[in-house]
């Protein structure tokens, strides 16, 4: 081997899976912060036997622009909970509040 440089062959960078919904990526982008919660409703009968576990995904999305923005949506899958903020959103359907305290 001569004295040069040892140097790997060109190959393309490779990345992991993409795991979040392309409507969460689209809206952090877009300079919004994001959450999604989870939460069971349990309907029961008048005796008290469980009927049904109903899932309910909650999408919330916040942006601090010199004002705060708030928006949520909710969904019976994480999916449509997104789907439906990007929606909200879209839609101009965001709560704005123009005094926020600043915790020192």
């Amino acid at each position: 081997m001569s004295g040069g440089v040892l140097r790997p062959a060109k190959r393309a960078r490779q990345h992991g899976a993409v795991l979040q919904p392309a409507e969460r990526r689209d809206l952090e982008r877009a300079g919004w912060r994001t959450t999604l919660d989870y939460r069971e409703n349990h309907v029961r009968s008048l005796d008290g036997r469980l009927l049904r576990v109903e899932a309910v995904w909650t999408a919330v999305a916040e942006r601090y622009d010199g004002e705060l923005s708030v928006a949520t949506a909710e969904g019976a899958t994480a999916d449509e909970a997104w789907w439906a903020l990007r929606d909200a959103i879209a839609a101009d359907d965001v709560r704005t509040l123009q005094f926020v305290r600043v915790a020192r």
